[in-house]
């Protein structure tokens, strides 16, 4: 029996994993291996490996990995704790394949000591590209250390082949979060308010803004320009979903809540919502806003306008429903007035989702399923011609 490792260290990314792992936790043929890490251990962080057991799902290992401190030293000693623990997961529970999806530094860190200790590797989301973020470097480097390559989209998978990826080893196969929205029952109005306790009695935004990791101490000035936006919608409610574990990341959460005490009535802050309660807010919300990827794929495919601010997204494939704007106050407020306009509104009805196919968990794990490991982790670089 195949056992397949699944790695998840974020509230996001397990969301996008969750059918997924449901398929294989359903296959008899397949013996599924939940390593939990990252934020989800983290009380600041909404403690969010309750939602995973919710789901029926229990981990065969929770790896803390002090993730307190979020400074870039203390992102580096987590980073460090990281890879020594995870080494330690796989020499004891020697799992088949190894799966990680997207391309933050808990998952290079699950993939290097993956690549050290033999376990062949399946890279979900590869092949993007988010000019702003340390994420993008990662993202590449997970995609030279895995073997079996799940791209969303035909432009992200000529760019794997073009990191020098075997073409037989890359496959597209849409993105999982536009297939779980198509197949959730999101909540009605009601039930959402009632499960998050707050009134959306009024138009509402729903924002989440991370750090922008290759800029130094811009958060604070960036969030400002937010708020300062924000301000201008008193007729508004806001619901705010907490910052990832970045640097900058708490200054952004502290904001938040600041925020909520000048305007209790106005504003809910949340670590996190949960995938389904993010959906369904999504679902009612007048527009996104801030630098989430869940603007770039998610809001699309429920023909949500997004407000993409500043660079942590440059380089993703956009839809029609996103606006792109500078971080500050002025910018964001114009791209605000293009999203309410009577022409952007009936676009979003006939737009087109690039990232969109049928069957992409099925199809996923049953690559996994019968791949042919032999001699697999050696690797032949891909020559292209010029």
């Amino acid at each position: 029996m195949r056992k397949i490792c699944v790695y998840t260290s974020t509230r996001a990314e397990y969301g996008l994993l969750r059918n997924f792992i449901k398929e294989i936790h359903e296959d008899s043929n397949l013996q599924l291996q939940l390593l939990v890490s990252g934020t989800h251990l983290v009380p600041e962080q909404g403690m969010t490996i309750e939602e995973i057991r919710k789901d029926g799902f229990e981990p065969d290992k929770c790896v803390d990995i002090d993730l307190i401190d979020d400074s870039p030293t203390g992102i580096c000693q987590s980073m460090g704790t990281a890879v020594s623990e995870y080494g330690k997961f796989f020499a004891a529970y020697n799992p088949d394949i190894l799966v990680v999806l997207g391309d933050r530094f808990e998952a290079f860190c699950c993939a290097t000591a993956a690549q050290v200790c033999c376990v062949p590797i399946a890279h979900i989301h590869g092949g993007e590209t988010t000019q702003g973020a340390i994420d993008e470097a990662f993202r590449h480097s997970i995609t030279k250390m895995a073997h079996l390559h799940f791209p969303c989209c035909e432009a992200y998978l000529r760019r794997i082949v073009q990191m020098g990826e075997q073409p037989e080893y890359v496959y597209n196969v849409g993105a999982l979060g536009v297939e779980n929205i198509r197949n959730l029952n999101l909540m009605e109005r009601g039930d959402l308010e009632e499960s998050i306790r707050f009134k959306l009695d009024k138009p509402f935004f729903l924002i989440t803004f991370h750090p922008v990791t290759l800029e130094k101490n811009s958060s604070k000035e960036q969030f400002t320009e937010i708020l300062g936006a924000l301000d201008q919608y008193s007729d508004h409610k806001f619901v705010f979903t907490g910052s990832n574990a970045d640097t900058g990341g708490q200054v952004v959460n502290q904001m938040q809540k600041d925020y909520q005490n000048k305007h209790p009535d106005q504003c809910l802050v949340v670590p996190s919502l949960g995938y389904l309660r993010y959906l369904s807010a999504m679902k009612f919300c007048e527009a996104v806003i801030g630098n989430s990827s869940s603007g770039i794929f998610e809001a699309p495919a429920l023909k949500v306008p997004a407000i993409n601010i500043g660079d942590r997204q440059k380089g993703r494939i956009r839809t029609e429903s996103i606006v792109d704007c500078n971080p500050s106050k002025e910018s964001i407020l114009a791209a605000l007035k293009i999203i309410q306009s009577h022409f952007f509104q009936l676009n979003l009805k006939s737009m087109n989702i690039p990232f969109e196919k049928s069957g992409t968990a099925k199809k996923i794990k049953e690559i996994l399923q019968t791949a042919d490991l032999k001699d697999i982790l050696k690797k032949k670089f891909h020559d292209i011609e010029c």
